[in-house]
């Protein structure tokens, strides 16, 4: 059986003591494997040199401690090497300078108890190396992860602006009506997309849809929505606005075309609005129904028939026709108001759960002014509510106001505000 290999070092280069302690120790050793020790100089303990060895009994007095053991111990323990300092006389508390590395004993201690002592280092020490290898092999995958979690948060960011590139930098006002959105991710991307668009001189386009799911799926698939809405067709030198029924219904069939093995669906809404006639054409696909506050009646939502988008081919979206008065207020949101205002119950576990409680926040608008004035309010509100730091879902919000009907020197659009008060330039 291989021996352990043992140095002495004595700081005070008193080498008799040193080699009474060499003795001391073969001597009275009762080990399974035997001990190979040597008494060496200070000088001599190098790291090389304690890479060859199993253990260091370090004799030193208690005046030497602070500047010329610890150095010591610290260049012992980074090698991996079981140390025990011994000073002399019968004191049975170590230095206050002594590191927790190391054990303790007296140099006037029984010569049982110094063999115990060395024993019981050496049985724990391969033990100690193995931890130390772990340790190491963790350190460096941990370094590695490290490195990837910072490639994913960047590409996350990026993706995340790349996203924000396809909502609209400027919104219309038309005919004095007004819009204004909300757009808050849960995450870096959003699985949320919108869009309002001047499509001629009277006509704007309002779109919203969600896709099914969260985080870089879901803003993926935002992507092709994107691509594939067609608002208005454009032949030669003339054009055709696209009904909105028929926006839904080729946006379902893209959808579908595009598909793989793995079914993707979306909710989504498309008004036509009319600014000048006061006249919205609207239709939804499974999507939340937008809410109507008019001036003159109660609160309305609109509801159409229309399945999710991405499920059947031949899917037929209706549509309905909502004459708009002045003053009138329209919101599209997506679902996340379900649980972005928690419910007022005492248990904590059902409070995040789906309510109706963001629609008396959107009544609570009728009189909050324009459209920028509502997206502040609504914020506000949101900013306010308990968990708003851990945001559940995506938030999406587009509200319209209907103004007095003014001419066309007023038909300028205005910059696009983002959740956080930015402006997408």
């Amino acid at each position: 059986m291989v021996p352990y290999n043992i140095a002495v070092v004595d700081l005070d280069e008193a080498r008799p003591e040193a080699e009474s302690l060499k003795r001391r120790l073969q001597r009275s050793w009762r080990g399974e494997r035997e001990l190979n020790i040597v008494a060496i100089a200070q000088a001599e303990l190098t790291e090389e040199y304690a890479a060859q060895i199993d253990a260091c009994m370090v004799l030193a007095s208690a005046e030497r401690t602070a500047n010329a053991v610890l150095p010591l111990l610290a260049m012992l323990e980074d090698a991996g090497v079981a140390a025990l300092l011994i000073t002399p006389g019968a004191a049975a508390e170590p230095p206050a300078t002594a590191p927790a590395g190391a054990l303790h004993r007296s140099l006037d201690c029984d010569d049982a108890v110094l063999c115990a002592t060395l024993e019981g280092m050496l049985h724990r020490q391969e033990e100690l190396i193995q931890l130390r290898r772990e340790v190491s092999i963790s350190s460096r995958f941990q370094g590695g992860l490290q490195t990837e979690i910072a490639r994913m948060h960047e590409e996350l960011q990026l993706a995340a602006m790349v996203q924000r590139e396809f909502l609209p930098r400027e919104l219309p006002r038309l005919y004095g009506v007004e819009f204004a959105s909300l757009w808050r991710p849960a995450h870096y991307v959003s699985g949320d997309i919108y869009d309002i668009a001047r499509l001629d001189g009277d006509h704007v386009g309002v779109f919203i849809a969600d896709a099914v799911g969260h985080g870089v799926p879901a803003a993926l698939m935002t992507m092709i929505i994107c691509r594939s809405l067609l608002p208005k067709v454009i032949t030669g030198n003339s054009y055709r606005l696209v009904e909105p029924s028929d926006v839904l219904s080729k946006l379902n069939q893209d959808l579908i075309r595009r598909q793989g093995r793995t079914t993707r669906f979306a909710t989504a809404a498309y008004a036509l609005v009319n600014c000048r006639t006061r006249v919205m054409r609207f239709a939804g696909a499974g999507h939340p129904p937008p809410i109507l506050l008019p001036t003159d009646g109660a609160t309305q939502h609109l509801e159409t028939e229309g399945g999710l988008l991405g499920v059947f081919e031949d899917e037929q979206y209706d549509q309905i026709e909502v004459s708009l008065g002045v003053d009138d207020r329209l919101f599209l949101y997506s679902d996340g108001f379900e649980q972005a205002f928690p419910g007022l119950q005492k248990n904590a576990a059902t409070r995040p759960l789906p309510n109706t409680r963001y629609r008396r926040e959107f009544e609570a608008l009728r009189d909050a002014g324009p459209p920028e004035q509502m997206v502040e309010t609504i914020s506000q509100r949101l900013d306010h509510q308990q968990g708003s730091l851990h945001q559940i879902d995506d938030l999406t919000l587009l509200c319209m106001h209907v103004g007095p009907l003014v001419g066309a020197e007023s038909h300028e659009a205005k910059p696009a505000p983002t959740a956080h008060g930015l402006r997408l330039s």
